[in-house]
């Protein structure tokens, strides 16, 4: 089998191409164009790049050298290049470390080469984020990740921190302060007496309603922004910034999707107050991990949670369980479940008694049931891929 490399391409490329067309079958696994001259020229062409950094890791970790190679071309190309493939890297090990002597290392070889490296990373990367332990158990990061700046710029972060402030609260507050940002309650005060507004909702119907705000204004007449609502970027709720839109109309109808945080019509009146609460209520429970939910729901007396065997729409299907039918939605604001390095959509939500449960019980898994209720007693894993494992094969094929 013979290979088409054209000269223009990146070393990284050529050699991807080369690998791909390895056949271990045959007494010569390289493609018959391609000499083992080729191959020594564009490894070591790669090894410039690479070469150096390989070499700090190996001296400086506890990474061996074909550990150190594999994880580093598999995973930190340069801008303008491709990765190696897992053949390709075999290539590179093979001309690079073993002067062209034998056959090239196989997938299987580097793969296990690439695992063993990537485990001593995660247990790295993890002893490092707990290197420091903060004092309080509220005070830990629910998911934390590791951040790389110049010194310079770690000193100035360390001069704009305010006391009992972690770096992670310190870069969120300067972000947030950098957004021209408009108040809730300026908003719908500017509204009120510039627009004499009656009406201010944010539509929830869309997918993911949180990630942008759709603000709905009733207002008499047309008419100009006010404007504190023009020359703001992002709408502050509870302290965070979101991005916005504005859509006014003179009557709008009031939809369940509808979040009001203001009104003061013929059909319904809300203090904005009361709708501020209502709106951050939303937005703080729009995402919930697993603990997190199965926490609320114990806080407002359920009794269990299932999920659905199979998907609600393109997300999961959830039976909050309670003893009695409860009063509220307990979750009528949640969208989205994140599950160990993915999110699951939810699609819907069915509060059901213990009773109404027992019909669905066929077609739905049991996720957690607290120590003194009807069901037999069952926590959720401590590990996140292990509650990961709870959720129904088809219902995990639909997250992101």
């Amino acid at each position: 089998m013979s290979v088409d490399i054209e000269p223009e391409w990146q070393p990284a490329t050529k050699l991807n191409v080369i690998g791909g067309a390895l056949d271990f079958t045959a007494l010569d696994p390289l493609p018959e164009n391609v000499t083992r001259d080729q191959i020594e020229e564009i490894c070591y062409t790669i090894r410039e790049l690479y070469g150096d950094y390989v070499d700090e890791i190996v001296a400086e970790t506890t990474l061996s050298q074909r550990e150190a190679q594999t994880w580093v071309l598999r995973t930190l190309a340069h801008d303008g290049t491709e990765p190696l493939s897992y053949e390709a890297i075999g290539l590179y090990i093979w001309a690079i470390g073993r002067a062209t002597d034998g056959d090239p290392l196989s997938r299987t070889i580097v793969t296990d080469y690439y695992d063993r490296a990537e485990t001593k990373i995660e247990r790295a990367e993890a002893t490092v984020k707990r290197t420091g332990p903060p004092p309080y158990p509220d005070d830990v990061y629910d998911d934390p990740a590791m951040l790389w700046v110049d010194t310079p710029v770690a000193e100035r972060l360390q001069r704009h921190r305010r006391p009992n402030e972690t770096f992670s609260d310190c870069l969120s507050r300067l972000l947030d302060e950098a957004v021209s940002a408009v108040p809730l309650a300026a908003f719908v005060e500017a509204y009120r007496t510039e627009r004499d507004a009656d009406y201010v909702a944010v539509d929830t119907v869309y997918p993911d309603w949180d990630a942008e705000l759709r603000v709905v204004v009733g207002v008499p007449a047309n008419g100009t922004k006010p404007d504190a609502v023009t020359d703001a970027a992002a709408l502050r709720v509870d302290g965070q910034s979101y991005d916005f839109t504005v859509s006014e109309a003179s009557d709008p109808v009031h939809a369940d999707s509808h979040l009001v945080v203001y009104a003061e019509t013929d059909d319904i009146s809300v203090a904005i107050a009361d709708g501020t609460d209502r709106l951050e209520t939303a937005l703080a429970g729009v995402e919930r991990s697993l603990p997190d939910l199965v926490s609320h729901l114990r806080s407002v007396g359920a009794t269990g949670l299932a999920i659905g065997t199979e998907p609600a729409g393109a997300g999961a299907h959830l039976f909050p369980v309670f003893e009695t039918e409860p009063n509220d939605e307990p979750l009528a604001a949640l969208e989205r479940l994140p599950l160990d390095e993915r999110t699951l959509d939810v699609g819907r939500v069915s509060p059901v008694t213990v009773a109404a449960y027992r019909e669905h019980s066929e077609t739905t898994k049991l996720l957690w049931a607290r120590n003194d209720g009807p069901f037999e007693p069952k926590a959720l894993p401590d590990d996140g891929a292990d509650r990961r494992e709870l959720i129904p094969d088809n219902v995990l094929r639909t997250s992101t």
